[in-house]
């Protein structure tokens, strides 16, 4: 044998016992191939960024909602099955709480136990729910029920918008006679000195009050207030937020409402409604409250 034809011999040699070791190596690990090659993909923005993904692409989408170590994570989103379904028919979502983003989705959906799917439409309407484990071929049932649907959460920013009224809640504040201010549970609720409420609307439709009152529970707000207005024998319903013991608690709650739920408010005297401005805020400020209270931090909220 020739000195070249020895050294391809040794080199052939040498890659087929490398491809031998390679194949008992997955022959012991059936799994390792697919493991190594197929992965869940998530989606890597926001939520705010899912949505517009979901409605620009036309596909509905979950967002998985986690604190530690789960089957979900550990089984089911292993599976080879459920990953070629989602990659085919749906945009996931993967967030760890707490966190920025999982906080503000816990806080919008009510999650209340971890770990958590919401289902939504390509529209973002919340369809489904899952609360507990779910095996590979029960996930993929339960998404193929919601593939197709479609439909649009309500619109709370238009919904105030096409209820409340600006210029009769100038009426109001010029004309009316105050009532009582009541915790829409309904209960009369005393206001105490020096606290500020968010106005969102006037309203002169009780059942549209109603649904968005409605609306508001549902998205975790829990600090409803309403007060009941009469003008020439005509009742009126003022909407609020309320109450917080300093400017600054106020304001960075009505900042988030525009942020996320795209809601625009105003500060108000909770003793007479007059609107806070800055030539009157000064007031309310935490340096000038005699007593000061927890829910003062605007970081309670």
């Amino acid at each position: 044998m020739s000195h070249f034809n020895s050294l391809k011999f040794n080199f052939l040699y040498k890659k087929a016992g490398l491809l031998f070791i390679i194949g008992f190596l997955l022959s012991l690990s059936p799994t390792f191939a697919q493991i190594s090659v197929n992965k869940m993909i998530f989606f890597a923005g926001s939520f705010d960024q899912l949505q517009e993904e979901g409605k620009k692409k036309n596909t509905p989408y979950f967002v998985f909602v986690h604190a530690k170590n789960n089957k979900f994570d550990s089984v089911t989103f292993a599976n080879q099955y459920v990953q070629t379904y989602v990659k085919k028919r749906y945009l996931a979502q993967k967030l760890q709480a707490p966190s920025l983003y999982a906080d503000y989705v816990v806080k919008k959906y009510e999650v209340k136990s971890f770990p958590q799917i919401l289902i939504f439409t390509p529209q973002g309407k919340l369809v489904d729910r899952i609360t507990s484990y779910l095996s590979p071929k029960q996930m993929i049932a339960r998404l193929k029920l919601h593939e197709s649907k479609t439909g649009s959460p309500d619109d709370r920013a238009s919904a105030f918008a096409k209820a409340a009224n600006p210029e009769l809640s100038l009426k109001l504040q010029t004309e009316g006679e105050i009532q009582e201010v009541y915790h829409f549970s309904i209960r009369p609720y005393g206001v105490e000195e020096k606290t500020i409420g968010i106005q969102l609307g006037v309203f002169e439709n009780y059942q549209n009050l109603v649904n968005n009152v409605s609306e508001l529970e549902v998205h975790w707000h829990d600090n409803i207030l309403v007060t009941f207005v009469e003008i020439d024998g005509k009742m009126l319903y003022r909407l609020l937020l309320g109450p917080f013991y300093s400017y600054e608690h106020a304001e960075v709650y009505n900042k988030n409402l525009k942020e996320k739920m795209g809601l625009r408010g105003i500060l108000v005297s909770l003793e007479d409604f007059d609107p806070i401005t800055e030539e009157n805020k000064d007031k309310y400020l935490l340096e000038n409250i005699e007593t000061p209270v927890e829910s003062e931090n605007p970081n309670k909220r």
